[in-house]
């Protein structure tokens, strides 16, 4: 669904609003002129300005139900419009040292907030060049109106410097709406991106709860089925080609048994020492289903051997599940050593992580997860560090314990191979 700031119908109505209240206060000012006998043009010239400034109006009476694409046309349109008819009518009433000609700077603001950079600065750059040509191409107006002492009594360079005042104006509207705009369409990415991962949980929740389900419903059929077949198989009477179905069946349904069992079973070293490589592997497959669109990059270039595997894989998984949770695209896990330390640092693009005011460099967004990360590595004697920039959120554990390489440990031969020898 759209909001207010990306939909281009919501702007022309803005515009038409902003157009209403232009032709009214210009109408009542030409009122209060005319009472006071000091009207500028014609009442009869004055009501076809009138009439002119709202024709866009009409446009957008026409065409407020075309599709999408077609309105973001019809707002530039628009504003082009109300731009080049009010520099008409500055023409009309002596030029843009006129006051009204700051008017001009209301349709460069909108512009700027609710189109892309491009077609903004085409409408600013139209704004500056209006104003500086009818500063000096205009109607000059009558001497004994007070409109002609208005416009005309003053010296050249005046309007040099009005000019220059309002190409200054102009472009720093321009830039300030462009990082307004930047900064809501960044706010509704935060969102959509909030929104995702919360579907995708939900999905994964009520995946787990069904294959749950599903367990624990074929739990009681395969148990009845192995008794049932392992004490059929028992029987003596029964023929030779019986008992070898009877015996296939018993082996299908214990490898059904053991599908459903979790992983990590009685004879899995869950905590036997594992590579950091390979902890970041489980670690990109945990995060797959939470976060499609993340990649896991293990960059090394030294690669631990890490005893307490369960608990490092907590640690990398709250880091993880922290940079989903910021909407990361990208987590980058090395590994270097110095001065007899092994730092590991874990890095995340994730762009909704912000440090608390007054303690930069620290946390208080992650939460039970921040707290879990700290415990485990307290457990395991190491230290983290957290950094937070504009682009990516580092996370460096520290751990002042020797480690071994990976790599050294898979050559060296076992304790078993050397007795053999």
């Amino acid at each position: 669904m759209q909001t207010s700031w990306n939909d281009p119908r919501a702007w022309r109505r803005r515009l038409l609003f902003l157009r209403g209240g232009l032709v009214t206060a210009l109408g009542l000012l030409y009122l209060v002129a005319d009472l006071q006998a000091a009207s500028p043009i014609p009442t009869v010239l004055a009501l076809f300005w009138l009439a002119l400034l709202w024709l866009p109006s009409l446009l957008f009476l026409a065409t407020r139900n075309r599709p999408g694409r077609v309105q973001w046309l019809l707002l530039w349109i628009e504003v082009l419009l109300d731009q080049l008819l009010f520099m008409a009518l500055l023409h009309q009433l002596g030029g843009s040292s006129n006051p009204l000609a700051f008017y001009l700077l209301l349709p460069v603001l909108i512009a700027a907030m609710s189109l892309p950079l491009m077609a903004s600065m085409a409408q600013t750059l139209v704004a500056i060049a209006g104003y500086g040509l009818t500063l000096h191409w205009h109607l000059v107006p009558k001497h004994d109106t007070h409109l002609h002492a208005l416009t005309h009594d003053m010296h050249p360079d005046h309007g040099l410097g009005m000019w220059l005042a309002f190409t200054l104006v102009a472009l720093l509207l321009t830039l300030l709406g462009q990082l307004l705009r930047q900064a809501q369409q960044q706010t509704r990415r935060s969102h959509s991106t909030a929104l995702t991962l919360a579907l995708q949980r939900e999905r994964m929740y009520q995946i787990g709860a069904t294959l749950a389900d599903r367990a624990h419903e074929l739990n009681t059929p395969l148990s009845t089925l192995l008794l049932l077949s392992e004490d059929l198989a028992s029987r003596e009477e029964l023929p030779a080609d019986c008992r070898e179905d009877l015996t296939q069946i018993s082996v299908l349904s214990r490898r059904i048994a053991a599908l459903l069992r979790p992983p990590g079973g009685d004879n899995t070293p869950v905590d036997a020492p594992q590579p950091l490589s390979a902890l970041c592997q489980d670690l990109a497959a945990t995060l797959k289903h939470l976060a499609p669109s993340l990649t896991v990059t293990w960059e090394g270039p030294f690669d631990p051997l890490l005893t307490n595997a369960a608990t490092w894989q907590r640690v990398l998984a709250n880091l993880g599940y922290n940079a989903c949770d910021a909407g990361a695209s990208k987590l980058l896990i090395a590994c270097e050593t110095s001065a007899g330390s092994t730092i590991i640092q874990v890095s995340d693009d994730g762009p909704r992580q912000q440090a608390p005011q007054g303690k930069p460099g620290e946390s208080n967004g992650m939460g039970i997860g921040l707290a879990l990360v700290e415990t485990s590595l307290a457990a395991l004697g190491a230290e983290l560090d957290l950094n937070f920039d504009r682009r990516w959120t580092q996370a460096r554990i520290i751990l002042t314990t020797p480690v071994q390489h990976a790599a050294t440990a898979r050559s060296r031969p076992s304790p078993t191979d050397g007795d053999q020898a």
